[in-house]
């Protein structure tokens, strides 16, 4: 089978595409044979190893793994020991490991039924951007009647999280570029701010949460446009090469202590449940993936690197369909 790898860190030039041999189902797990899969910025993340800490856990002085990607979407084709509920034929998605490839063995726990109204393809941008955004809105307790803002909102996660929190009942103040105001309009949200136009942290205190998709602004900036008791949620990526993240969960827990305002440092988790719940909102099209591009399993590169230049409107998606 052909998959992606790449065997130091570095940039889309690292990558290649090798044949190697299929996956073989391990204990709870599945092979599923991929028919679409996406870039996420969490892909291009660990491909360059930064921040740096990421190399802790990936292997120094290269990475352990070598192959590449996240969201799966595809059929099952074998299961392994102790796998109950998915059966070789049923049509998935989610996210695991090294999904950048023909096939992928992944717990079943990361996948779940693709409803019959999404297609695959489609199917293929939602796992680690939706799981993200639902997660973020979650944490925050969104619900009826929340202020939410939302910074970012023209980008894969932040595509999905105006949805989200439309379908949960918040009011939604979406920000983005020019070129983008229409698009988060048609998703749903309520009022549009221009950050080439105007700075939005220069309101008062209006919002119940903040989702920062983008990680441009600082968390103070952020924070004086929540109400007291209000919560940021911070998904986007953190500032520096080697203490940022950490920075960002010490910063986040220190703001809540001295302060009735939350501050929450998002790493989205593999969750079945949430996954379900978008596989439901997707099924009655409440739901819907925005799709900036396709492209070729063989033009992964130039995929990851229009994901890097965050231009991209909504989910970048790969094209795999193995035979």
């Amino acid at each position: 089978m052909r998959a992606i790898e790449r065997r130091s860190y570095g940039g889309p030039e690292r990558l290649e595409v090798v044949v190697t041999d299929a996956p073989v189902a391990g204990v709870g797990q599945v092979v599923v044979r991929q028919q679409a899969s996406s870039v996420n910025p969490l892909d291009w993340h660990e491909l360059r190893g930064k921040p740096y800490l990421v190399r802790l856990a990936r292997g120094l002085p290269r990475p352990r793994e070598q192959r590449m990607g996240s969201d799966i979407s595809g059929v099952v084709e074998s299961v392994g020991p102790g796998v109950t509920g998915l059966v070789p034929g049923d049509e998935v998605f989610g996210f695991g490991r090294g999904a950048w490839a023909e096939r992928v063995v992944v717990s079943a726990e990361g996948v779940v039924r693709r409803p019959a109204s999404l297609d695959a393809l489609d199917a293929g941008g939602v796992g680690v951007a939706g799981i993200t955004a639902l997660q973020a809105l979650e944490r925050a307790e969104v619900g009826a009647g929340h202020r939410v803002l939302i910074v970012g909102a023209s980008g894969g996660v932040g595509t999905f999280a105006v949805q989200l929190a439309k379908l949960l009942g918040a009011h939604v103040t979406a920000v983005t570029s020019t070129p983008n105001l229409s698009l988060v309009a048609r998703l749903g949200a309520d009022d549009l701010v221009d950050y080439t136009v105007d700075d939005v942290t220069r309101g008062i205190p209006r919002f119940d949460v903040v989702l920062d998709v983008a990680g441009g602004r600082s968390p103070r900036e952020l924070r004086s446009v929540l109400t007291p008791t209000g919560t940021l949620v911070r998904c986007g990526e953190p500032r520096g090469q080697w203490i940022g993240p950490l920075l960002a969960f010490a910063g986040a827990a220190l703001s809540t202590r001295l302060t009735r305002r939350r501050t929450i440092a998002l790493l989205a988790e593999r969750d079945r449940a949430d996954l379900q719940r978008l596989a439901d909102w997707l099924a009655t099209t409440a739901l819907r993936v925005v799709v900036d591009g396709v492209h070729d399993l063989d033009d992964v590169a130039v995929a990851v690197a229009r994901s890097e230049s965050r231009r991209a409107r909504g989910k970048i998606l790969l094209a795999i369909d193995a035979a």
